[in-house]
């Protein structure tokens, strides 16, 4: 079971919408006193679900992450939002075939891309982080 804060880290979304699901029945959710717990599968099943919009599936889900944390995010978020959930949470994956040097290849391409768009959200964080610090020392020093 995952809180709405654990699944708004997982899917990078606001812990808002998450509620928003649950209160839509888009997501099937239990009280758990003041707060929601949500079974995996339920999630994995939402999951699939917008990622099965017919044509782009990001055609839908961009604007909402663009508005929530800007374009810089939309652009991380248009490669494969959904991947790391369903990575974690696919646990009846077939085994893999034999492995062919083009499969290799692919693969390779895939973690150096993954491992570039890390990379790019780890120095967007810190130049967040490094604008305020910056607007904290100019307003310590007119103090």
């Amino acid at each position: 079971m995952l809180t709405t804060k654990q699944i708004s880290e997982l899917l990078r979304v606001s812990e808002e919408t998450v509620r928003r699901w649950i209160r839509t029945g888009e997501l099937h959710a239990e009280q758990d006193g003041k707060g929601y717990l949500v079974d995996e599968l339920a999630l994995k099943r939402l999951v699939d679900e917008k990622s099965q919009i017919p044509g782009n599936a990001m055609n839908k889900v961009l604007p909402i992450i663009n508005d929530l944390f800007g374009p810089e995010a939309a652009k991380f978020a248009k490669s494969n939002l959904f991947d790391p959930l369903r990575q974690s949470m696919d646990q009846s994956a077939p085994p893999r075939p034999e492995a062919s040097p083009e499969s290799v290849a692919e693969e390779l391409s895939q973690l150096k891309r993954k491992k570039r768009r890390l990379e790019l959200e780890h120095e967007l964080k810190l130049l967040e982080i490094e604008e305020k610090i910056a607007a904290l020392e100019q307003k310590a020093s007119r103090l």
